[in-house]
């Protein structure tokens, strides 16, 4: 990290990565890109497979791989705590960024109104960006 010690992440040049701005002008190609990106940063977004480390791998049907050496089927949430959620990639790189742009995160009730979801899926959705940022913290 560049930013001093002592001040906040929130104030460092580090966080002005995506602006507000930038967010609301993507469509959701771009949200999985990013979150290609997010997934696999050291081949630049280009999937490897989670269960062997093949870097192999082709695409299945939409938005869903398969490794050529193991022959199993992934996608870019797999393995993560975003798996199985049906929520577009716009509204949960939307929501991560609410979350980590909130000093102490952002309420569920708020999330369901900005996103348009049932307070349930903000709420669930809210719990496990809070463990991701918790296994992050850690590692």
């Amino acid at each position: 990290m560049k930013y001093q010690q002592g001040q906040h992440f929130l104030m460092s040049p580090e966080c002005r990565d995506m602006p507000i701005q930038h967010l609301v002008q993507i469509d959701e190609e771009e949200a999985y890109a990013t979150f290609r990106q997010f997934r696999w940063p050291k081949t630049q977004g280009e999937p490897v497979c989670p269960h062997c480390g093949v870097l192999d791998c082709y695409a299945n049907r939409r938005r869903a791989f398969k490794c050529s050496g193991c022959r199993r089927e992934f996608s870019v949430t797999s393995g993560t705590v975003f798996a199985f959620h049906k929520l577009s990639f716009w509204k949960m790189l939307t929501a991560i960024w609410m979350s980590v742009n909130a000093v102490k995160g952002k309420a569920a009730l708020h999330l369901s109104r900005e996103l348009g979801v049932r307070y349930k899926t903000a709420w669930v959705l809210s719990l496990k960006i809070k463990e991701a940022l918790g296994c992050a913290a850690s590692a």
